[in-house]
């Protein structure tokens, strides 16, 4: 160890002054300048404590020499103490700095492989969504931060990292299975029924039945819409066929009117009545009532038109 002397009167008696800074000067040269094994910052720490040591022990002999011709001694052991205890501080913060530099990098490449191995492993939007709920990034990232508290040695940390690190892994691939398994069971001809896919495969409800319920659901009303679709088109059926027999009575009516037969006229000849009918194809009623308007607007005004239709 390292130690001043000064003895003086009114005149420096004894020192070593030279030895002793060339001595420090020496040791200085020699401090821990590697931080990456748990040596070398053991080596570090404790160079902190022997700093704060000679510092002390250095001033402790400048106030034990008396004033007088030792200005000069004084000042210059004052600068050695100086040195001391820059170094030491100096010392003391690269410490702490790099030791946590080194717990974030190891902290943050398990983080990263996890978050790798997720993103790779998940493969569908929907799992990797549904793994937000499950397991989400920010619960991940803390269980490995957390794994590195009061860890005192590099050793040590790495340990305790790798060891969460391969728990969170293993649960990882474990969720994702069963999140995958899960959303097998929403079949793709029904993934309309599912907006909601993403909380239901994350969640633990029994999905087999909540799909089955659903499907039958969707059957049902599947049903009933073409049931109501089938009514309207016979009511529409039914409203055009009434609508088109209407408008034939109306014709014939209209027709029978307007050909009332005339009195029988004196004449030395008798006459009689005829008919005169016209038979048609196999047509629409409604090309049929269009037919009789056309002959009706040809003979209405002399003949009777009218219109029936063919029995057998």
């Amino acid at each position: 160890m390292l130690d001043l002397i000064l003895s003086t009167e009114s005149r420096v008696l004894s020192t070593n002054i030279t030895d002793f800074e060339k001595q420090a000067e020496q040791f200085l040269s020699t401090l821990t300048q590697s931080f990456e094994t748990d040596e070398d910052f053991g080596r570090a720490k404790e160079e902190v404590k022997i700093l704060k040591e000679l510092e002390d022990k250095t001033r402790a002999a400048i106030k034990n020499a008396q004033q007088g011709d030792i200005n000069e001694l004084i000042a210059q052991a004052e600068a050695i103490a100086e040195r001391f205890r820059q170094e030491r501080l100096s010392r003391d913060k690269l410490v702490k700095e790099k030791e946590a530099s080194i717990k974030d990098n190891i902290a943050n490449a398990a983080i990263i492989e996890i978050l790798d191995t997720r993103n790779s492993a998940c493969g569908e939007s929907a799992i990797s969504l549904a793994l937000e709920f499950t397991m989400p990034k920010d619960t991940l990232k803390k269980r490995i931060n957390d794994a590195t508290k009061n860890k005192r040695t590099i050793d040590g940390l790495t340990k305790a990292v790798n060891a969460e690190k391969a728990l969170v892994l293993a649960e990882l691939m474990s969720e994702i299975a069963r999140l995958q398994s899960r959303l097998k069971l929403i079949p793709i001809s029904h993934e309309y029924l599912f907006s909601d896919a993403v909380k239901l495969i994350a969640g633990e409800d029994d999905l087999e039945e909540i799909v089955a319920q659903r499907i039958e659901e969707e059957k049902q009303r599947e049903e009933q819409r073409k049931a109501e679709a089938a009514a309207e088109k016979a009511k529409l059926e039914a409203e055009e066929q009434a609508k088109v027999q209407a408008e034939a009575a109306a014709v014939a009516q209209e027709m029978k009117a307007q050909n009332q037969p005339a009195a029988p006229a004196q004449s030395a000849v008798e006459n009689h009545g005829f008919v005169i009918q016209i038979a048609l194809p196999p047509m629409p009623q409604t090309d049929a009532v269009t037919i009789a308007r056309e002959v009706k607007s040809v003979y209405g005004d002399k003949y009777e038109v009218t219109l029936k239709p063919l029995k057998g």
